[in-house]
């Protein structure tokens, strides 16, 4: 992995500016995108009353935001040890993050089922969620006394994947109808916010530092290559059966 740090400048000027920029736009998609539905509910107008599985997930997931938004504070501060010791709260959050989002999807599935409505294909999108998300997360941890750009990056990308979700709450109808649910439609609808993020990141790189850091260049097709498995399995007929014994998992918290 030291390839990766050759001959890269670890800092432009303009950083912080940009990650003040992206945690931004991590808030303004949380906050169109779920505000709706967590608004409902407040007033009493869910389908269904919230699980303990799913507060902790919504706590978690704000809990993340308001991680990263510290630690980008503390570094405009420079407040570096601070920022390193405040990081361990990650080692916490990314699994708690993890097996929430899962056990919550789990027990909303079920519950949708029951009454009919039948999501199944919806189901892979958590699980590529909950796979791709703690990976990046966790190898950012790993880097955070090793390299700062890299460690920084890796967060941008672990973020932006879940990020996305918020996005195509917000948007991702209005993409349907434009583009469709087919295969790429799918592409367009649910994976536009998290791609235009990286897209950003990508292009931040190639203005300051005249080229994107390796560790996009590693990265990103890995995610995209996940992205395009997604749709593919989301209109594949085999999956929905698969999908129907997944949800009757009975993990703890998600019934």
């Amino acid at each position: 992995m030291a390839t990766l740090l050759a001959n890269f400048p670890a800092h432009h000027r303009s950083d912080r500016a940009f990650f003040a920029v992206f945690i931004a736009a991590c808030w303004l998609g949380v906050l169109f995108g779920f505000f709706p539905a967590s608004g409902a509910r407040i007033m009493g107008r869910a389908d269904y009353v919230a699980p303990l599985i799913l507060h902790i997930h919504a706590a978690s997931f704000v809990g993340w935001l308001a991680l990263l938004t510290t630690q980008i504070l503390l570094i405009r501060k420079h407040r570096a040890d601070l920022h390193m010791k405040l990081g361990l709260l990650g080692f916490v959050l990314v699994p708690v993050m993890a097996y929430s989002g899962l056990a919550a999807e789990l027990y909303s599935q079920r519950f949708y089922i029951q009454r009919g409505d039948d999501g199944l294909d919806f189901f892979i999108l958590p699980l590529f969620y909950t796979l791709a998300f703690p990976s990046l997360a966790i190898a950012a941890l790993f880097f955070a006394r090793r390299d700062s750009s890299v460690h920084k990056r890796l967060i941008l990308m672990a973020t932006s994947v879940i990020v996305g979700a918020a996005y195509a709450r917000w948007w991702g109808r209005a993409l349907e109808g434009a583009f469709g649910d087919d295969f790429w439609g799918m592409m367009a609808n649910t994976f536009t916010g998290t791609n235009l993020i990286l897209a950003a990141a990508v292009a931040y790189d190639a203005l300051t530092r005249g080229r994107p850091h390796r560790v996009y260049l590693l990265c990103i097709p890995i995610i995209l290559v996940g992205q395009l498995l997604c749709s593919w399995v989301y209109h594949a007929e085999w999956w929905i059966p698969i999908s129907r014994e997944l949800i009757e998992l009975r993990l703890p918290l998600s019934y």
